[in-house]
């Protein structure tokens, strides 16, 4: 029964249109205003706007991501089609770029700009049920109450935007591989910096078979273009990950995968497919345990909002801690040997074969 209210639920929240993307230049005098550059493989709708449909183009974008003023930490509200800039988030400018080549110069000024020591790259990749506005909302948040340093781009992959196009997104997020990879391409050359590639559920995957499809075609590409890969809550399955990292000739250090036991999304995602559990909710890390990668369980902080699917982005108690840690934000994030993860609990050296594990006591 509580599979059919939680479908029921999510039928009743996917009648409201997520699509929409409207430019609120007045928001610019709201709150604080964000650069987010992104990449799509979304096609323009009838509306002019970048909508569900897939694109074989990969567009590139400057946006201005207008931030409310006053919020809970961790929370991104949209206003969908009518966002109002003293509460919601906003897309207050944007501007495509007309080749590839453009948009490496204006990203290379913008890394140029930052501290020597915060020439960094992070890339966001959303999961399922994500809208345009959706990805570059999350990753201005990110940046923000993280406090991550470098520039910061958005791959924003044809998604529904609706929580009843699962299938659909699956299909998209295989279609979205070539996309990611050419961003990538497009980044690396803004002046060769260090990238970290961030993704959520489903564009986990995503980023996984992108990596494993490059590999293929240009073994240890992956080693020498990505400096870092933080998966949080990923949507796959522990055999299709094995065999998608196995493919990785030289892996990226550090290598972080956040889970929560307490993932009810990944509760389902794993019914769905008859299997106890996906990669973002194992109970232990003994499936993974001989693969060098850094596995952090957040499950002692509960983040009801999002049915604990996005705790390590959208926690208050958890984002306070990894606020504090210089460590986290700055050496974890570039991928120095040696960073370390400060979590309640134990403190766990980056290296093959670790784990920081929470626990609720520690965590009270």
């Amino acid at each position: 029964m509580r599979w059919i209210a939680l479908l029921g639920a999510l039928a009743l929240f996917g009648c409201s249109d997520r699509t929409a993307a409207p430019i609120i230049p007045d928001a610019l005098n709201f709150g604080l205003n964000k650069t987010v550059f992104i990449g799509t493989t979304r096609a323009i709708n009838e509306a002019g706007e970048f909508g569900i449909g897939r694109s074989e183009t990969l567009s590139l974008i400057e946006a201005t991501v207008s931030i409310p003023p006053e919020r809970s930490l961790g929370t991104v509200s949209d206003g969908f089609d009518k966002p109002k800039p003293e509460r919601d988030f906003a897309l207050a400018e944007m501007s495509r770029f007309a080749s590839a080549a453009g948009f490496s110069q204006r990203l290379s000024q913008e890394i140029k700009a930052q501290a020597r020591d915060s020439r960094d790259v992070v890339v966001f990749v959303h999961g399922f049920n994500n809208s345009f506005s959706d990805s570059a909302f999350r990753m201005a948040q990110l940046a923000h109450d993280l406090e991550l340093p470098g520039a910061h781009v958005s791959y924003s992959w044809p998604s529904r935007g609706n929580p009843l196009g699962y299938e659909y997104d699956r299909d998209s997020a295989l279609f979205a591989r070539d996309g990611l990879a050419d961003l990538l391409v497009a980044i690396r050359a803004a002046g060769q910096p260090n990238i970290i590639v961030v993704a959520h559920s489903m564009g986990s995957a995503l980023v996984m078979e992108t990596f494993r499809q490059r590999e293929i075609a240009d073994p240890g590409w992956v080693g020498r273009n990505i400096d870092g890969v933080i998966l949080m809550s990923p949507d796959v399955n522990i055999d299709v990950f094995r065999s998608q990292f196995e493919r990785i000739q030289t892996i990226p250090d550090p290598f972080v995968v956040f889970v929560s036991r307490k993932d009810a999304v990944l509760r389902l995602s794993s019914r769905l497919r008859g299997q106890k559990t996906q990669l973002g909710n194992i109970q232990n890390a003994d499936a993974i345990a001989d693969l060098p990668i850094t596995v952090v369980d957040v499950s002692a902080f509960s983040d009801r909002r999002s049915g604990n699917h996005f705790v390590a982005g959208s926690s208050p108690a958890l984002i306070q801690l990894m606020r504090r840690s210089s460590d986290l934000d700055r050496e974890f994030l570039r991928g120095r040997t040696g960073a370390t993860v400060l979590l309640p609990g134990q403190r766990r050296i980056f290296a093959p074969v670790s784990a920081a594990v929470t626990s609720q006591q520690s965590a009270r």
